[in-house]
């Protein structure tokens, strides 16, 4: 998909549309470019929602792999989108890391699962080595219905099995699978939607 059309529909179309439409529903960029006309990208959600015990349909996949550009606003300037392409840095320099492929879990079980045992793991969060910082990080994005694997607790794995698939897909693609569970799709969409509202404000801000 061109990134002008993507910025169009931003400015013309409803912010819930264009979420279904990009980010819901339509094409993975990674896998219509690397895999095309294969059963790879089913293949590789299959492994997913096996490890995980949740449905096929629980899987989205995000970020610059689904769509080919990145429309994650700068670090620094939150109001900045770059919309770097997929594998930027490693086109321009191919010592730099490829980008990751990024993956949604969209399970209210998972993520309430995943959230007693956290909390049994951590003995009600009070032990030592699971940092303040860290804490502090998981509960805002708990509060927004996102469990982030990289705020969990030192040691912990959500299951032995989604390792390994990671692992496994880590060594086929060159390059790292993350995934975070969110728990319904009311604040998965409310996640994407309030980004593609910055980014229309930012469209029009620069005409």
């Amino acid at each position: 998909m061109e990134l002008k059309q993507f910025q169009n529909s931003c400015l013309n179309e409803n912010n819930d549309l264009v979420v279904q439409k990009y980010l819901v529903d339509g094409p993975v960029y990674f896998f219509e470019t690397y895999y095309p006309n294969t059963d790879e990208e089913f293949n590789f959600k299959k492994d997913l929602s096996d490890s995980l015990n949740v449905h096929l349909r629980d899987i989205v996949i995000v970020g610059s792999s689904k769509l080919g550009f990145s429309i994650k606003p700068d670090k620094t300037e939150l109001r900045l989108y770059q919309y770097k392409e997929f594998d930027f840095n490693y086109k321009n320099n191919v010592e730099s890391k490829k980008s990751d492929l990024d993956v949604a879990i969209v399970s209210n079980s998972l993520f309430d699962s995943q959230l007693l045992n956290v909390y049994n793991h951590t003995l009600s969060y009070t032990i030592e080595t699971y940092s303040y910082y860290k804490k502090k990080m998981f509960a805002f994005y708990i509060l927004k219905g996102w469990l982030r694997p990289d705020y969990l607790p030192g040691k912990y794995s959500i299951t032995p099995e989604i390792n390994d698939v990671q692992k496994k897909y880590k060594g086929k693609y060159s390059r790292s699978v993350n995934i975070g569970i969110y728990k319904s799709w009311h604040f998965f969409e409310t996640y994407h939607r309030n980004n593609i509202h910055t980014i229309q404000l930012n469209l029009l801000a620069n005409g």
